[in-house]
């Protein structure tokens, strides 16, 4: 569902743009179009035995856009990747005119009302926000398989019942399942998507209970 909204949300201005570059890093993958902006995405690959991890090669250098846009539907979590980090590309302008965190008094901990009673589960760990959290007296609930963290079961039944704020890795876009978390997400608590995956783009997000989109934009 996602992954359709942020095609037809850009499938317009994917038509105007060629794609200049697409570096795909053991971290993220970038993406650049011909006016000079980039995009990042999280590069996640297949948990498989083979070593291959797109169908086919295909070089986009040069191609429009619109082409490579397809991929942001893809079942295959690379290809994904690149076409998420092309979403973040077409987007560059729009995200670099929203507000910046730009310390404590506007930052995400004072936005999120996080006080010692909160109860924060976060699908990703990010040891950063986790600390902060925790000296801030929350109770934080991680899942995260690639670290073999928590228990999937008792995350989403915590998450359903008695979640006061959830925080995801904006990198669950990749295999759909950070639908599977929003739908659990208990009513009246406030959601964040977090991290470079981020697309920031609020009308994508906006029935879906998500209370703030905390991305970047490279510059």
């Amino acid at each position: 569902m996602i992954a359709e909204r942020l095609f037809t949300a850009f499938e317009e201005a994917a038509r105007e743009r060629r794609i200049a570059t697409v570096a795909v890093g053991l971290g993220y993958t970038a993406v650049g179009t011909d006016d000079g902006s980039v995009g990042l995405c999280y590069t996640m690959v297949q948990r498989s035995p083979c070593c291959t991890q797109v169908p086919v090669f295909r070089d986009f250098e040069g191609e429009p856009a619109s082409a490579l846009l397809e991929y942001v539907r893809s079942a295959t979590t690379l290809e994904r990747s690149m076409g998420v980090a092309l979403v973040n590309a077409l987007n560059r302008p729009r995200a670099l005119a929203m507000p910046e965190d730009t310390g404590p008094q506007t930052g995400l901990m004072t936005q999120l009302s996080i006080s010692p009673s909160s109860r924060v589960l976060m699908v990703g760990y990010f040891p950063p926000v986790a600390a902060a959290l925790t000296a801030m007296g929350a109770h934080v609930n991680v899942l995260d398989r690639d670290r073999a963290m928590g228990d999937q079961a008792q995350f989403l039944d915590e998450l359903a019942r008695s979640a006061d704020v959830l925080v995801a890795t904006a990198t669950a876009l990749l295999d759909d399942s950070l639908e599977l978390f929003l739908e659990q997400v208990r009513s009246g608590a406030k959601t964040v998507i977090l991290g470079p995956t981020t697309p920031m783009v609020p009308s994508v997000f906006a029935d879906l209970g998500v209370t703030m989109l905390a991305g970047m934009v490279p510059v």
